[in-house]
């Protein structure tokens, strides 16, 4: 897929000579690492959110803006994660929101309502996940323990009016890290979610081996673009809930745009303008769009989505609607995260599995937690 929109690139543009780089997932960011050190990185790669950061502060980086990188047509705030200090030194390949996604089938099974998703809270989405656990057969739950869940945590902490990362510090406070510690722990206590070791499991298994998987969990919170890849075993359509609120009010939604992944220029090339050129037709061009379709994401270009509507297949198109249905709800990303942000996963995840094998309490996981993050930062 990725090959054919180049090849089209070089057929607009064939004063542009293009050579890809392949190569598995696994290593890549390593590999991108060890280029840029040794002066030798590719024109245009590849960046997640938690190291774009650390190369900008390093003068890795070009400004795409500088050299004609345009985000004009883009819906408002969807490449806020790709800049810094102002400038745009990344190009969202994607933008991603989480969504509760709810297998309606459990519902009507156990007897119980989907609640109002524009209303619900983290209170309410407990109730309704314990009272289908209670009501499903053994082996059955209402929802999975997602306490490491690093996405949802951000945009729980934006609804109680922080964020995790101000700047190069960790912003959070104790008190709010521990009411989402709080919430976990209180539903693996009472039964809601699975016992520690299956959640454990349950937590890497592929999603056809997943309780979720197998419709033996009535919903998860997960990545918008991934509710298909739950979808194909269970030969069923999940229907997507917005995440709960604190306050149940549709405007304290607390999420913002997400990058699937960045597209960058390297500030040591001696062509960023042919790089950025690249980057711009990926993701601003026609042709590019109907080759890659949602691959990456739903695109960030309002013209490109409409472009491309008749070609989507169904749940491209569902994970679409639900994205342009938030919208009006949807907060401001914060910049990118700071050098050492990049541990934050690893960090909350150690501190979910104490929590859910009763090693610590939620105080004591929140304060932990935000200490070592900390620490990794200094």
């Amino acid at each position: 897929m990725t090959e054919r929109a180049l090849e089209a690139f070089t057929a607009a543009h064939p004063e542009i000579p293009v050579q890809g780089e392949w190569g598995g997932f696994d290593g890549y960011f390593d590999k991108i690492a060890t280029q840029v050190a040794g002066g030798g990185a590719p024109h245009a790669f590849q960046l997640n959110e938690w190291t774009l950061r650390e190369y900008a502060d390093r003068g890795a980086l070009a400004d795409l803006a500088e050299h004609g990188f345009t985000d004009a047509a883009w819906d408002p705030g969807a490449n806020l994660s790709g800049q810094v200090d102002g400038k745009v030194f990344g190009a969202s390949a994607g933008i991603g929101l989480q969504a509760v996604a709810l297998n309606p089938a459990f519902f009507e099974e156990v007897g119980v309502e989907i609640p109002d998703d524009t209303t619900w809270t983290w209170q309410q989405y407990h109730e309704v996940a314990r009272e289908l656990s209670q009501k499903s057969a053994e082996g059955s739950y209402g929802t999975t323990y997602q306490a490491a869940d690093q996405i949802t945590f951000g945009y729980a902490m934006a609804q109680l009016g922080t964020h995790l990362f101000d700047g190069e510090t960790v912003a959070a406070g104790a008190d709010q890290a521990e009411e989402w510690f709080a919430l976990w722990a209180a539903m693996t206590q009472n039964g809601t979610v699975p016992p520690p070791s299956e959640s454990l499991e349950n937590a890497t298994a592929e999603p056809g081996e997943t309780l979720m998987g197998k419709g033996k969990a009535a919903m998860q919170i997960l990545p918008v673009n991934l509710a298909v890849e739950f979808e194909k075993p269970l030969d069923a359509e999940l229907q997507l809930l917005r995440i709960p609120t604190q306050s149940g009010d549709p405007q304290g939604l607390g999420m913002w745009y997400r990058p699937s992944m960045f597209y960058c220029a390297a500030a040591q090339s001696d062509a960023p303008a042919d790089a950025t050129a690249l980057i711009g037709f990926l993701l601003n061009d026609p042709a590019a769009g109907k080759i890659l379709l949602a691959d990456r994401g739903v695109p960030p270009n309002a013209e490109i989505r409409e472009a491309i509507a008749a070609e989507l297949p169904d749940a491209a198109a569902r994970m679409v609607a639900y994205t342009e249905a938030c919208a009006p709800d949807l907060a401001d990303a914060p910049e990118p995260p700071p050098v050492g942000a990049a541990s934050y996963p690893q960090i909350l995840g150690r501190y979910a599995e104490d929590l859910l094998f009763g090693r610590t309490d939620p105080a004591a996981a929140a304060q932990g937690f935000l200490d070592e993050l900390t620490a990794e930062l200094a």
